[in-house]
């Protein structure tokens, strides 16, 4: 039997070794309106989050662990996901409206239901586990003014750090 992922019982991985999501190519993604990217510097915003692939299983039903760290203040778009999808805070906060999740909390939801959230004043170090290993991201909000306020929300709320400094792991 050949030495695979699929043909071993235990697989050992390590965040040193994490390739990033984007490098993963795990997650697929629909393009935001050209005039998005025309009007808005996202520079800030794409250097105020970590996104590291700890596990991809393989074949299409296989597991995967994301490793997610945001900046104070970053806010998500409102989207969604074509998988189900179960969240954990590790360390700092998930704004959620009015729910606050701490260390040790987190959240399941399914795929196609529309979420959103905003990382805490220590910004916030979130698990993804799927049951897929890859998934798609639909991004709602699709207007200038809103990608604005969303980039724009980094320099508000990000007071302890500055946009273009990494959330340190703990």
């Amino acid at each position: 039997m050949p030495d695979t992922q699929e043909a071993r019982k235990m697989v050992f991985f390590s965040a040193a070794d994490a390739p990033s999501l984007d490098d993963e190519g795990m997650m697929s993604s629909a393009a935001l309106d050209p005039a998005i990217a025309e009007e808005v510097d996202f520079g800030p915003y794409s250097n105020a989050s970590k996104l590291s692939v700890l596990y991809r299983g393989t074949g299409p039903e296989g597991f995967s662990l994301v490793h997610v760290s945001f900046n104070p203040g970053f806010r998500l778009p409102r989207h969604t996901h074509n998988v189900d999808c179960l969240y954990y805070v590790v360390s700092g906060e998930i704004i959620m409206g009015s729910r606050r999740l701490h260390a040790g909390e987190g959240f399941f939801i399914r795929a196609g239901v529309t979420y959103a959230y905003e990382a805490g004043a220590q910004g916030v170090e979130v698990l993804e586990f799927r049951a897929a290993t890859s998934f798609d991201i639909q991004i709602l909000d699709q207007t200038v003014d809103r990608w604005r306020a969303i980039v724009n929300s980094l320099r508000v709320g990000g007071t302890a750090q500055a946009a273009d400094e990494p959330v340190p792991s703990s």
